[in-house]
């Protein structure tokens, strides 16, 4: 697949509406009852079209989580302010469900089409970005003895599992009640 950085105007705009008649779709059906047909009619592009961008509608569902796994670390992970890396978390705790929240529909309908094994590159994705805020100032000195790595993933982690089960219960919490029980559950990172 061509990166998004080589495609001039006219092609972004023919990915950005495939990728939002994809999403349009999946909040009516399921991924397996839609149709290259129906992609191209919703985004109003030639099927032509559709494949001299992508192979089949697997590609662009992988292109579609690409995209939100792109906009998540920019939008989820606060690029500063934080005085140590609980405040660091808890902001982006804060972000993450308010990212996850907006896009719930597109995430449980993500969910029911099977594409929960594609997960584990969000996770992946952050948990880096993560580990690397934490393990350069300010933060590094607060770790004591932690390592990054491990910190970051073991966050990562559970706050996926977290905003996974949140949006997808029937009587989900309140956003500020969740957001007070993860602030409970987070370490102070001070010392021994």
């Amino acid at each position: 697949m061509i990166s998004q950085e080589h495609l001039d105007l006219r092609q972004r705009k023919t990915r950005r509406q495939l990728t939002e008649a994809l999403s349009q779709l999946l909040e009516e059906r399921p991924f397996a009852d839609i149709s290259v047909v129906d992609l191209c009619e919703r985004a109003m592009v030639h099927r032509t079209t559709f494949y001299s961008h992508f192979n089949d509608k697997q590609e662009l569902l992988l292109y579609l989580l690409e995209q939100l796994e792109q906009e998540c670390v920019e939008t989820c992970l606060p690029q500063e302010g934080a005085a140590n890396p609980r405040q660091y978390c808890l902001e982006a705790a804060e972000q993450a469900l308010a990212f996850f929240y907006r896009r719930r529909s597109l995430y449980r309908a993500c969910l029911a089409a099977g594409v929960q094994t594609k997960a584990h590159i969000l996770e992946d994705s952050v948990a880096e970005e993560l580990r690397d805020r934490l393990s350069k100032p300010p933060f590094d000195g607060h770790l004591y003895g932690r390592d990054p790595e491990i910190a970051a993933r073991f966050y990562v982690g559970a706050m996926l599992s977290v905003i996974r089960w949140w949006l997808t219960e029937s009587h989900p919490l309140p956003q500020e009640e969740l957001l007070r029980n993860v602030a409970r559950l987070l370490p102070e990172f001070s010392g021994e």
